[in-house]
């Protein structure tokens, strides 16, 4: 996607001139799937009305990555904000100070209107202030090495990874440098510091997603028996007569993938809007194993499959982001004090 800013720092403000209608984050392995579809969207939209639409899609995954537009939540009008943003995670757009500054002012206004796919009503995951639409989810479930399981109990429940007799037997994802935030943000609010501190004392190590599906069910002597994974990779584990996809039965806990729209500018992006919610990407959506709200999409879900999530009054009391540096900063005390390992 066009790169409309160049090399713009946000914290200094905005070219007003180069105004973005469309920044878009998407989950990496859904980049390009998501990319490809909107740019035919947008090309026979320009065709047909004349209009351009100034659009930004990084495409990069990781943290060596640069993110020329990782500050924007920090602008402090309005007006230097996109149109739309298409986010995942409890990211940048859940900080308090961008909440207080321009969310509850009630710039932002849920696209979703009509039905939704039942685990996401279950969970909660409409936004009760009509300001987020979260139209999909990245479910984390558990990928259990039965071999490796042995005699142990298989896990239903996530509270069952912090029992003792799980000590060095869980892979979570991540690198010894940081870990996947959505596992300990559900385990900290659940189980508190002390919940952290006990999962962090069964964690054998942790491994990327992809290691994890690679390592499960083989003889590599660095694997576990639960691994703790998106359910895109879980299902991804080649070795399916050796290995079994846990979706617990409190839920799988979800990363939201969201849609913030500016109230004044919703019929202006609609061809964004109704490309993003709409049954066709749905489908491919719902095929890679991330799960949509549109109820016309079959997500192929487990029976009884049900979502965690961690409850907008909480999101909007504390800044997830905060949290998030809370949590990575107890587990790797924990950890390293439970394998003997100087703290950095």
């Amino acid at each position: 996607m066009e790169e409309v800013y160049g090399g713009i720092e946000f914290e200094e403000g905005v070219d007003r001139s180069k105004h973005l209608n469309f920044l878009s984050y998407n989950p990496c392995m859904f980049k390009n799937t998501y990319k490809e579809g909107l740019e035919s969207v947008l090309n026979s939209y320009r065709i047909k009305t004349g209009r351009n639409f100034s659009v930004l899609g990084p495409m990069g995954c990781g943290e060596c990555t640069e993110d020329l537009y990782a500050g924007i939540w920090k602008v402090s009008h309005i007006d230097d904000f996109p149109d739309a943003v298409t986010s995942m995670g409890f990211s940048d757009f859940f900080r308090k100070g961008f909440i207080e500054r321009f969310v509850q002012r009630g710039c932002f206004q849920n696209v979703w209107e009509g039905p939704v796919n039942k685990p996401f009503e279950e969970a909660g995951l409409i936004d009760p202030d009509g300001w987020y639409t979260v139209y999909s989810v990245i479910p984390f479930v558990m990928l259990v090495d039965m071999k490796k399981l042995g005699d142990l109990p298989m896990p239903k429940r996530w509270c069952d990874l912090l029992a003792p007799q799980f000590k060095g037997n869980v892979i979570l994802c991540g690198s010894r440098d940081q870990i996947s935030d959505a596992p300990l943000l559900y385990f900290y609010k659940e189980h508190g510091e002390e919940g952290i501190g006990m999962l962090a004392a069964n964690v054998k190590d942790m491994m990327s997603p992809a290691e994890s599906a690679k390592t499960a069910g083989s003889s590599n002597p660095g694997g576990a028996a639960v691994y703790v994974l998106p359910w895109i990779f879980a299902r991804s584990c080649p070795r399916t007569e050796m290995v079994s996809v846990v979706w617990p039965e409190d839920g799988a806990l979800v990363n939201p993938v969201y849609l913030l729209v500016k109230k004044a500018k919703i019929k202006e992006v609609s061809p964004v809007i109704d490309y993003t919610l709409g049954v066709e990407l749905g489908r491919q959506s719902a095929q890679s194993c991330f799960p949509v709200i549109n109820p016309q999409v079959d997500n192929g879900l487990p029976q009884g499959a049900s979502f965690k999530w961690l409850g907008w009054d909480y999101i909007k009391t504390y800044d997830t982001v905060e949290l998030k540096e809370l949590t990575q900063t107890i587990f790797f005390s924990a950890w390293n004090k439970a394998h003997g390992k100087d703290e950095k």
